[in-house]
């Protein structure tokens, strides 16, 4: 198998793997709020996006379990990371999160967009999913293309179709981590030129080594310091930049920039 382009099921059972070597930890509080899910445990807190699923709208349940997450443990919360329905899936990724995240070694307290800023000065960057930054990192390269599905979907935004078109052209590509709960990260890394610089961004990325061996130079995550701060913001609607208390690192491959 080329380890670029992974199905959606091998992406899931490698993290799920790393989350298998850390510590036993005790869940200790759950939150699915409108824009982020967060999960502590013991051991640390994990962030997630609350991606919105309209299976209700079928008489369908989003979250199977909903109200009797408590009694399971951290591990077995992460296998809901298997889940098709996204709200489910963001459970278990953030659950994987907490627990993966405070164990990381070898983490660089740096922002993405530095970086993206730093690698893709006048060479063409790809961003799928569009981020806050976009409009400012749009003028130091020399070809952007932000390729977006959902509703932060803006005007020049591209979609599915010309990301077939163009993503083959990038020089570095910038890639949001909720394609890991709409299971659209092989799709995408299998159209990622193999010489292309590679990272994945936002507080949903799982800090896990594993993931470099499917061309990913860089891991762009968050560790919370403050849980108590990030679950009031949470459960209060908080979009990224209204959550405070956190730290944004880096878990690079091949041990450094």
């Amino acid at each position: 198998m080329d380890m670029r382009t992974p199905s959606a099921d091998v992406v899931v059972d490698t993290i799920l793997d790393s989350v298998r070597e850390a510590p036993a930890a005790d869940l200790m509080d759950l939150r699915v709020g409108s824009f982020w899910t967060v999960v502590c445990t013991s051991a640390g807190v994990g962030l997630a996006s609350s991606m919105r699923s309209e299976t209700h709208l079928h008489n369908r349940k989003p979250i199977a379990d909903a109200g009797a997450l408590a009694d399971r443990t951290p591990h077995e919360l992460t296998e809901l990371l298997r889940s098709e329905s996204p709200p489910e899936a963001a459970i278990g990724l953030a659950t994987a999160n907490a627990l993966l995240g405070p164990s990381a070694r070898g983490l660089t307290e740096e922002k993405a967009v530095e970086i993206l800023r730093e690698r893709g000065a006048g060479r063409r960057v790809a961003m799928i999913g569009h981020f806050p930054f976009a409009d400012r990192l749009r003028e130091d390269c020399g070809r952007f293309w932000v390729f977006e599905r959902g509703l932060n979907r803006s005007d020049g935004d591209l979609d599915d179709e010309a990301m077939g078109r163009f993503l083959p052209e990038a020089d570095v590509v910038a890639i949001t981590a909720t394609t890991l709960l709409n299971r659209t990260l092989p799709s995408v890394l299998a159209r990622v030129d193999p010489g292309a610089f590679v990272m994945l961004l936002g507080p949903s990325t799982p800090l896990t080594p594993a993931l470099h061996a499917f061309g990913i130079d860089v891991l762009c995550g968050t560790l919370v310091d403050d849980p108590d701060g990030v679950l009031r913001a949470v459960e209060q609607g908080a979009v990224t930049s209204q959550i405070t208390g956190v730290r944004r690192v880096c878990l690079w491959s091949h041990g450094g920039s």
